[in-house]
């Protein structure tokens, strides 16, 4: 049994044990209390109280064949609202009004290491019945659905944000393909003529290293040396992209071109190149992902690798509903592909062999 106060986790069979009934009796004395002795009463009221249980009107409905028809949008360990998995809940919630489904938010702040049973999860979850299932968005870690394990709630989570070893198999995922985006985005660098191309990103980040990995695989075809990565998230994706265009350009190392894991960080980037009197494309071609706003408001306006956010939450709130109609079709993780956005940050270059920018400095 759950720690007294760890109230979802506390059964009826629990509360039957403690106060020395069956749990059909405890039933009763919840549901239709005329229907069971005062004395009998009392005691179960009192293992209710002194449990924390709290009666699973989910399983309720079940039991009768029906169900709530609300879904929460849970997001973990992001701001509201992250412009990137606002899409995704636009998209989520789009789709659920297509399918008559009320999608409910609600945020969740966590430790990767805290035990599934310290988490604080939302309360809507906690009480388990005001929804059927649960679409897990944000930076997760695998913690937090055992957490929702305990609950015995149904959950479709957005895997690309996913942090966990590889022995971690969740197939009820969505995932978007970084791994080809960061292909693509490398390979139009190097359509353009560029061979001196870095990459700035923080590959310790499961999204940024796979997006290096198919950086690495287009350079690697092309038969050009594959630098390693640079720059740290520690302090939020704009520094990342602006230290390490700065700490490239200050310490000599010679490219043409900027391949950063995301629009943020490359509008970071494209600032340091000019604080250094660089021009974008003229000087420096750069390249973001994920075609945010901040793409689009960049000047110039960024190429980058556009991802299908709005998709993501169609495909979350489809596989999840098939989890709760019981759907015979097999539950497979779902990958999406992205799509190139050529916009002004590129352009051919032109040097044909001379010295990369590094020259240009002092």
């Amino acid at each position: 049994m759950a720690e007294r106060g760890t109230a979802r986790f506390v059964t009826i069979e629990d509360v039957a044990r403690d106060a020395n009934c069956s749990t059909a009796t405890v039933s009763r004395a919840l549901n239709s209390p005329w229907k069971v002795n005062a004395a009998t009463r009392k005691r179960v009221q009192a293992s209710v109280a002194r449990l924390g249980y709290r009666p699973n009107v989910r399983a309720r409905l079940l039991a009768r064949g029906t169900r709530s028809g609300s879904i929460c949008f849970l997001l973990s360990n992001r701001q509201f609202m992250h412009a990137f998995h606002a899409r995704i809940l636009q998209g989520a919630s789009d789709r659920a009004e297509a399918m008559r489904l009320q999608v409910l938010f609600a945020c969740c702040n966590y430790s990767p290491v805290a035990p599934p049973a310290k988490i604080d999860l939302p309360h809507i979850l906690s009480a388990r019945g005001v929804i059927d299932g649960v679409i897990v968005a944000g930076t997760n870690y695998p913690n937090i659905l055992h957490a929702l394990d305990g609950l015995g709630l149904p959950y479709v989570i957005f895997g690309t944000n996913f942090i966990a070893g590889d022995e971690t198999y969740v197939s009820a995922s969505v995932h978007i393909d970084d791994e080809d985006g960061g292909y693509q985005a490398a390979s139009h660098l190097l359509e353009q003529g560029h061979k001196k191309v870095r990459f700035i990103g923080d590959v310790s980040v499961p999204w940024y290293r796979r997006r290096y990995l198919g950086y690495a695989r287009a350079m690697t075809e092309a038969g050009l040396p594959c630098d390693p990565p640079t720059g740290s998230a520690y302090r939020g994706e704009m520094e990342m992209g602006f230290s390490a265009a700065a700490d490239l350009f200050d310490r000599g190392v010679e490219f043409t071109a900027l391949f950063v894991a995301g629009d943020v960080g490359a509008v970071g980037a494209v600032r340091a190149l000019k604080s250094r009197g660089l021009s974008v494309p003229e000087d420096i071609s750069v390249v973001g992902f994920n075609d945010e706003e901040a793409a689009r408001l960049c000047e110039p306006p960024l190429t980058t690798v556009a991802t299908p956010t709005e998709v993501v939450g169609s495909e979350c709130v489809n596989m999840l509903h098939s989890l709760l109609t019981g759907s015979e079709e097999k539950i497979e993780p779902v990958v999406l592909r992205t799509e190139l956005v050529v916009r002004e940050s590129t352009r051919k270059e032109s040097r044909n062999g001379r010295e990369a920018v590094s020259i240009t400095r002092g």
